[in-house]
């Protein structure tokens, strides 16, 4: 199980930091990049998908750890 949330994490948060750079890079260039959320609410920054990447990157970390102290 441990192996599957380390494998799961690590490529959910290598897609969350490639959002995150591209979000980043159109702004960089002043390019309206995609709006997400709701049409009338407030749209996700890059920021949230920078801390989703954080985040699934220590899950992943977490997970590799709990298996090798098991093994």
């Amino acid at each position: 199980m441990e192996k599957q949330l380390s494998v799961l994490g690590y490529w959910l948060g290598v897609i969350c930091l490639a959002l995150a750079v591209i979000f980043r890079i159109c702004i960089a260039f002043n390019i309206n990049p995609p709006h997400l959320g709701a049409a009338s609410g407030t749209s996700v920054s890059y920021v949230s998908f920078f801390h989703g990447a954080a985040l699934f990157f220590l899950l992943s970390i977490a997970s590799w750890c709990q298996k090798s102290i098991k093994s």
